[in-house]
């Protein structure tokens, strides 16, 4: 055939293929393993998702095929050569497997897929994928470091090579024990910091990979190397801040690089890490992932990481040993600099000292820009408040930075300058916490330029939704809680990010629901979850922190508990079953665990009471509730995590086809579940595990569906008891306001929730704002920490009922959000709220506006799903509904014909109305 005829036909069948009716109708947002595009996927059977996106209402996917191949031309021409599936019935849009050839290293893939609507093919555009490397002797390069020990220095590495063909494209696969920065020809490869994310180096080290083609070129090349101590090496220095013993090392920090040439002839390169490398001290003199860093410019090396260097004085590298963890792509999102944030005010108290307000409690770290004196060195340190005061407050003349903590006081980098330019410097190796930035000079002296800006550094979390409403303290809370979560989310959940940076599992467990609807957390959490793999001890025990090595140990079963709930939530949220399996053998392992536990603590006569057991702070219960750090009675929050994690585990074995396993486990919660009351429920007056009301042992109870039959009332009674005679505040503390919310609305309660939300005298969140917090605090007296995420779960009660976005966990969306529930409960004095939701079906969206006499719901569901809205009725006398401008429900009768909308029911407090995707606005009015 004619090129011409070949080439008009090629162009035919593209047009068919891409076809996009119906109108408006698109199949769109392609990820693979939850990622757009990704680099160095070493999953074998990577999973494949997408959401279609339309105008109309009711659409709805009835097939779908799905092709892979390594060439694009085949994808675009609707060829699968290495898999294509076929049409396969049914609206499933989310990790759909691959399986089709096996998939070599460091390869790019292509694919796309079909979704088949109203008899209609609507093809996506081309996504791709690139694979890491699979197998352990992918790997050629060599781990390096220096001969000499490194104590608090970063050095520089580098060597130089020779690219001898035109490039066609090129990847390097890149890792270290500790941090590193990458420099190819003078510039930093990619924009990560703080990389690798920490993980448990004995088990488990992530290496990132980067297209570098635009970074090289024929001829003479040069890759240099930057290493940070991080987690690896962090030794504990007088003078600045360590947490806890400190003083914990590996060893040197190390490195390993492998970059891969593919040229135009179809031949390829390849350029290590190994002996032939050389090193050097580097412009860093100290860094330390709690201490901070000092830089001195005097010592930097023009061009280090450049070819062509003299580097005659610079000594061999030495290989070193090879680390015991294994090499597993990072597959999330990598830490980086996020926002910038410039002052709002600016004081000079007295010559050499300055402090900075950015008006904001920020993770990270500063960028200076100065003018000085050579050797003149410019020491900057942050806090959250000033003149050692309890609450932040805006600067003001006068005000100094407040030095009452340790993690403040000595934390800092010290810049030494090296010339009478101006010069910029922030840290590379270290991060912190702080609203406030005090500069000062070694001589008192003030530069003659000086310009400071705030750096938000964060592992780089898409945002996943958004809240809104008329009331500004809510919005202000929700806010704090946002940053929050920023603060805390450094390659896995943190408790704070000044003080421990610990990887509590407990405070990732409590905000684990909030952050799924406030970011995309898939792949975060499917690396922290390896994390607590990773951290299992022998006897089955999920340690306090994952990973063990940053932060301290304290927490109990509350904690390790997030080992079965994560993926619990993982599956409904994000229909992810793989989660499931791959960890179902050590969540196994921890449940059994907790059973062993039963007959080696405190008193074993009770082996399914889970009683105090290896010292305090390895058996607490709740957590910071209002004017205590811990709770009465510790065995209360322990029995019942075990009767929880062992009724969850039952589920899930259903659900992985383990019918034998999911009966014992589900026996086992009963027997635990009649045990915890027997132990601790006292029917005469209603109360678990103590002789007067604790909210969080109540609201427990109320959650599992653990009261007996016949005190579900009475139970209930004494917690709005206790918060009616507290003034409308609550008790509780980071476990029981998890879940106060729920019980409070599910239970009849939403106004006494609406009040405690918005309360603004201690303790409340209102209170915490109103004393000038922009983040939340870890105490509700304010004390101590002013940037911890774990009472963040205050923000599921704006998403699942102010708006009225209800997720899987409450039994009415399904998983997935396939079938999505949309019932906001509205409050008197609040007559607005919305919020959007991007799932993994698409992105909801609900909204109200209440007056004296209507009530507008604007909801929108997206294609591939259908909804329930519930309005409800108020008081309103034989209202008239409408959908935009067209009547639906008038004379207590529901008008069929509108589009979309298959029924309305009227009961005897609200409206049902089924709807299929699309977008809604209900308006309900009375005379």
């Amino acid at each position: 055939m004619p090129i011409k005829n070949q080439f008009f036909l090629a162009i035919v069948i593209l047009a068919i293929l891409v076809s996009c009716t119906p109108s408006g109708t698109k199949v769109d947002k392609l990820t693979c393993e939850y990622l757009d595009s990704p680099m160095g996927i070493d999953i074998p059977k990577p999973r494949f998702s997408w959401k279609i996106a339309s105008s109309q209402r009711g659409i709805k996917q009835d097939a779908y095929q799905l092709i892979v191949s390594d060439n694009i031309s085949d994808i675009k021409k609707g060829k699968g050569k290495l898999w294509k599936t076929g049409k396969v019935a049914g609206s499933q849009a989310v990790n759909i497997e691959y399986s089709g050839k096996q998939l070599k290293s460091n390869t790019v893939y292509y694919w796309r897929v079909a979704s088949y609507i109203n008899n209609e093919t609507i093809w996506s555009e081309p996504k791709s994928f690139h694979t890491g490397l699979f197998k352990k002797n992918d790997w050629q390069a060599k781990w390096i470091t220096t001969k000499k020990e490194i104590t608090d220095a970063s050095p520089l590495l580098r060597n130089e090579f020779n690219i001898e063909k035109e490039i066609q494209s090129a990847t390097v696969f890149v890792t270290a024990c500790g941090y590193y920065e990458l420099y190819l020809n003078g510039k930093k490869v990619g924009d990560y910091v703080l990389d690798p994310g920490i993980t448990d180096y004995r088990k488990t080290i992530l290496y990132s990979t980067f297209d570098v083609t635009d970074m090289l070129k024929k001829g003479d090349n040069a890759a240099g190397a930057m290493l940070g101590n991080a987690a690896w090496n962090m030794r504990k220095t007088e003078d600045r801040w360590s947490w806890g013993g400190g003083g914990a090392s590996f060893g040197n920090p190390c490195f390993i690089m492998q970059l891969t040439v593919k040229h135009k002839d179809g031949s390829q390169s390849i350029f290590v890490s190994d002996e032939n490398w050389k090193t050097s001290e580097g412009p860093i003199t100290f860094n330390n992932l709690y201490g901070g860093e000092d830089y001195d410019a005097r010592k930097e090396i023009h061009g280090w990481a450049e070819s062509g260097l003299d580097d005659s004085k610079w000594g061999q590298v030495a290989v070193a040993p090879e680390p015991s963890g294994k090499l597993r792509s990072q597959l999330m999102p990598a830490i980086k600099v996020t926002q910038t944030i410039k002052p709002i005010k600016t004081t000079n108290p007295n010559s050499g000292t300055y402090i900075f307000d950015l008006g904001q409690n920020i993770p990270g770290w500063w960028k200076i820009k100065v003018k000085g004196s050579p050797g003149q060195v410019v020491r900057v340190r942050g806090a959250e408040t000033l003149n050692d005061m309890l609450f932040s407050e805006p600067l003001k003349e006068g005000d100094r930075l407040s030095t009452k903590f340790r993690y403040h006081a000595q934390v800092w980098t010290d810049y030494t300058i090296k010339s009478d330019n101006v010069e910029t410097y922030e840290p590379h190796f270290f991060y912190t916490g702080f609203r406030y930035i005090e500069v000062t000079t070694n001589d008192g002296k003030n530069p003659e330029q000086l310009e400071v800006e705030g750096k938000v550094v964060h592992s780089a979390l898409e945002r996943n939704g958004t809240f809104e409403s008329s009331n500004q303290l809510l919005n202000k809370i929700h806010e704090a809680g946002v940053w929050s979560q920023i603060g805390n989310t450094q390659s896995y959940p943190t408790d704070c990010p000044h003080r421990e940076k610990g990887a509590y599992n407990g405070d990732g467990q409590v905000i684990a629901e909030t952050s799924i609807h406030d970011f995309q957390m898939a792949p975060y959490y499917t690396k922290w979850l390896n994390d607590m793999r990773d951290s299992q001890e022998e006897n089955g025990r999920i340690p306090n922190t994952s990973p063990v090595l940053v932060g301290g140990m304290g927490g109990g079963v509350a904690w390790g508990s997030a080992y079965i709930l994560i993926p619990w939530w993982m599956n409904h949220y994000y229909c992810d079953s793989r989660i499931l399996k791959d960890h179902y053998p050590t969540m196994k392992k921890y449940v059994n665990y907790l059973k062993a536990l039963g007959n080696k603590d405190e008193d074993p006569s009770e082996p399914y009471i889970i009683d105090n057991f290896d010292g305090y702070w390895y058996s607490l219960g709740e957590w910071c509730a209002p004017g205590q750090s811990d709770c009465p009675n510790h065995p209360v929050v322990n029995t019942f995590y075990y009767y929880y994690n062992c009724l969850l585990f039952s589920e899930i074995a259903g659900k992985l086809g383990y019918a034998e396993d999911q009966e014992y486990y589900k026996a086992l919660s009963d027997t635990v579940k009649q045990e915890f009351n027997k132990k601790f429920f006292n029917k005469e007056t209603a109360l678990y595990g103590t002789d007067e009301t604790y909210q969080t042992y109540q609201l427990l109870a109320l959650f599992g569906n653990v009261v007996p039959d016949g005190y579900k009332e009475k139970v209930f009674k004494t917690i709005i008891d206790d918060i009616k005679a507290r003034g409308n505040h609550l008790n509780t503390g980071i476990i029981g306001t998890k879940y106060l919310w729920t019980e409070l609305v599910q239970n009849g309660e939403n106004e006494t929730a609406y009040k405690i939300a918005d309360q603004t005298t201690y303790p409340s969140f209102g209170y915490w704002i109103k004393n000038g917090a922009t983040t939340l605090l870890e105490q509700w007296e304010g004390d101590n920490s002013h940037n911890h995420q774990m009472f963040g779960s205050i923000s599921e009660y704006f998403y699942k009922y102010l708006a009225g976005i209800q997720s899987p966990m409450e039994g009415k969306t399904s998983a997935g959000y396939k079938h999505v529930h949309l019932e906001p409960y509205v409050p008197e004095g609040l007559w607005l709220a919305s919020a959007s939701l991007e799932t993994v079906a698409g992105k909801i969206k609900a909204s109200w506006k209440k007056k004296t006499k209507s009530f507008e719901y604007d909801v929108s569901i997206p294609a591939n799903t259908d909804g329930m809205v519930i309005l409800p009725a108020f008081d309103f006398k034989d209202p008239a509904i409408y959908d935009g401008e067209t009547k639906i429900w008038d004379g207590n009768k529901f008008i069929e014909g509108v589009q979309g909308i298959s029924n309305i029911k009227r009961n005897s407090d609200c409206f049902e109305i089924s709807i299929k995707s699309g977008d809604y606005i209900f308006k309900m009015q009375t005379n």
